[in-house]
């Protein structure tokens, strides 16, 4: 049951983060600038600052938002069902006594 808790929680929360910030990133950039959202970076009618700052805003803003949700996602899980249910990558590494 763990492992299905993590495939569903830990895969689906970053996605659903994404869309998220993406959709909230857009609402911030529209509202700030009163312009659309650059979503064709190539586009010729939008300038070369405006697409680095597009981009470097919805990289970072898409980042933290996937971020924070995979931690609390794999806090969840490991909480819930146990370090076992993490894939190898997430689990707390085993302290060793040294005697």
């Amino acid at each position: 049951m763990g492992k299905l808790a993590w495939q569903v929680i830990g895969v689906g929360a970053p996605i659903v983060a994404t869309f998220a910030a993406r959709k909230a990133l857009t609402f911030a950039w529209e509202k700030s600038t009163k312009r659309p959202a650059p979503n064709n970076p190539v586009d010729d009618e939008i300038s070369m600052s405006e697409a680095l700052a597009w981009t470097i805003v919805s990289g970072v803003g898409v980042a933290v938002a996937r971020l924070v949700v995979q931690r609390i996602a794999t806090s969840a899980v490991r909480n819930s069902f146990g370090d076992e249910a993490l894939p190898k990558k997430f689990r707390k590494p085993i302290e060793e006594d040294v005697d």
